[in-house]
């Protein structure tokens, strides 16, 4: 079903007109942002950073720089923690579970069913706000900003999913929340077994050849778990360069004959309890790991990816540990996957010495993947702030990431029903694939909603710099991405506590109101410049929104509307569309 190589294009809703200098604004200011072509990119091999500073010397806004990349957003409290702790024990809190008890899904999901809503009403909606809301609210930040960043790489959506695979789709974000700072092979084989993960890449009951031909394995998983889960197509340094053969051509990493062999890796897997007889029956409400049945099991040889023979006969379990050490340990697998991650949390155009330096730290520590992120996030690149002019670092924003970062920067304020269930119905909250091109666990195919090597036009025509989040901008999202903002803003921002089960969460924007009626537009930006944009905004901008602030002053505007307008203004604007 997800086998061919096309990006699947997400039909969005109807959007008004746009005038068309409006987004080739934004997209031209991401280019600058991230980079003309080349950069960072450019740069030679650099040693490891140096040992992160001390606390006592993080400012504010270096504070809620590191909180946009390693959270869901500042908010006063936690950037006062991080100043506290410093970036290494902020990180050592989110990482302890003790600490730091992860959140889950599926309990909420299994609560509200107790306490009232029919399952004949539970929708995926239901999933989506639940997560969208935890992320904007939970403590553990790290941990479910990991578990997002992981969900785009071993993709699982929840398109033509009905309403029994709900608690199955909500396991699988729990899957990648348990094992967010575990090892890299054992998020790779949870995501292997999961059944979510098997019905997606139909390795579900996935059968060996039968003598007549009539059956032959599904070569869905086979394929993606080497192109988008570990190795990907070409042999790699590791910096990320590609390698090159004698004639100065990339060395793919696999052919299809390896695809077969892989294929027949993967048989013999189905949903848990069940037996020889009924192996494969579809069962939509499964969520335990899948089972190993040897009787559908290939038990001849596999020749994979660079030489290696798996020959463990009928045992299908033995056969995928196999499997599952040399995709881990190809030295293509720590380059892959940690460029990835660099891509989700920093920066889209990441060194070559960056993702080495990172895949060193991959190296070391066996694929940890906590040690990974630490390093991600303590490396010298991502905690050096880009100097004015800079035009070589950054990332696009994720459409889904802005609505958290709104709620959890100014507040947000939600009562549910008597039941706990959080299902909003502000604009497309609902579905915010149909707003922004973007939800939880939504995805259009297994590429994910863009692909980590989209690169957008330079200037010339030539491709330009890699950014991936681009490639869900156009018109229409642009417009209807706008028009949630605004719903969110104008309906749901107040200085008083909502009622009881609201349409949305409410913003609590009691600060930046008390800040108008003091006449102090000055600090109202600082405000936004400190939360939002993580202390970077331009001068030429901030003065820019005083200036806005003060004519709306002028013209008799109230202190309410001043807020909300400084609000949607910053949001829309060319300096937030880009992570800096």
């Amino acid at each position: 079903m997800f086998s061919n190589r096309t990006f699947v294009a997400r039909e969005s809703a109807p959007a008004a007109p746009v005038r068309g200098g409006i987004l080739a604004g934004i997209l031209g200011f991401a280019l600058a942002a991230c980079g003309g072509g080349g950069g960072r990119g450019a740069a030679p091999i650099t040693p490891p950073p140096t040992t992160p500073p001390p606390a006592a010397t993080i400012s504010e806004a270096e504070a809620a720089r590191f909180l946009i990349q390693a959270s869901f957003g500042p908010t006063r409290a936690e950037i006062a923690r991080v100043r506290e702790l410093g970036y290494s024990r902020w990180l050592d809190e989110q990482m302890d579970p003790a600490r730091t008890p992860p959140t889950l899904v599926l309990p909420h999901i299994q609560q509200i069913l107790a306490n009232g809503l029919a399952e004949t009403d539970l929708t995926q909606a239901h999933r989506r706000n639940a997560w969208l809301w935890f992320a904007a609210n939970n403590r553990d930040q790290l941990r479910m900003r990991m578990a997002f960043a992981l969900s785009e790489i071993f993709v699982v959506s929840d398109f033509e999913s009905g309403r029994a695979q709900i608690p199955r789709v909500a396991d699988y974000q729990d899957t990648l929340a348990r094992n967010a700072f575990g090892s890299y092979r054992s998020v790779l084989k949870a995501v292997t077994l999961h059944p979510a993960m098997g019905v997606y890449l139909s390795h579900a009951g996935n059968r060996k050849a039968s003598a007549d031909g009539k059956i032959v394995p599904d070569e869905n998983y086979g394929r993606e778990v080497m192109q988008l889960f570990s190795i990907g197509l070409v042999e790699r340094n590791q910096d990320f360069s590609p390698v090159l053969d004698g004639s100065g051509q990339t060395v793919p990493t696999y052919d299809s004959a390896v695809v077969a062999a892989m294929s027949r890796v993967f048989t013999g897997w189905t949903y848990a309890g069940q037996t020889d007889a009924n192996y494969g029956r579809a069962d939509g409400r499964s969520y335990a790991p899948m089972e190993c049945h040897p009787a559908y099991h290939d038990d001849q040889p596999k020749a994979i990816f660079r030489g290696i023979v798996i020959a463990n006969g009928n045992d299908c379990a033995a056969t995928l540990e196999r499997a599952l050490d040399a995709l881990s340990q190809h030295p293509n697998t720590a380059p892959f996957i940690s460029r990835q991650l660099i891509q989700r949390f920093v920066t889209s155009n990441p060194s070559p010495g960056y993702i080495q330096r990172v895949g060193q730290a991959w190296s070391t520590s066996g694929g940890d993947l906590g040690r990974v992120l630490r390093a991600i996030l303590l490396d010298g690149e991502a905690r050096t702030a880009p100097a004015a002019g800079d035009a070589t670092f950054g990332k696009p924003r994720e459409p889904l990431l802005r609505i958290a970062h709104l709620w959890r920067a100014y507040e947000a304020r939600y009562v549910p029903p008597a039941s706990g269930a959080l299902r909003f119905r502000a604009g497309s909250t609902a579905d915010l694939a149909l707003s922004i091109a973007q939800d939880s666990q939504r995805a259009p195919s297994v590429f994910n909603f863009f692909e980590p090597d989209y690169r957008i036009p330079a200037s010339d025509g030539s491709q330009g710099v890699y950014a991936p989040e681009l490639q869900i901008v156009n018109e229409s999202t642009f417009t209807t991405g706008h028009n949630q903002s605004d719903a969110l803003l104008w309906n749901y921002a107040s200085t008083s506590a909502p009622a009881a089960n609201t349409n949305a969460p409410v913003l609590d924007i009691t600060r930046l109101v008390q800040l108008a009626e003091a006449g102090d537009d000055a600090a109202m930006v600082q405000d936004v410049n400190l939360l939002l944009h993580g202390g970077s905004l331009p001068a030429a901008s901030a003065a820019t929104l005083t200036r806005m602030l003060g004519s709306l002053r002028a013209q008799g505007r109230g202190a309410s509307e001043r807020a909300r307008s400084l609000l949607l203004v910053a949001l829309l604007s060319p300096d937030y569309a880009v992570q800096r």
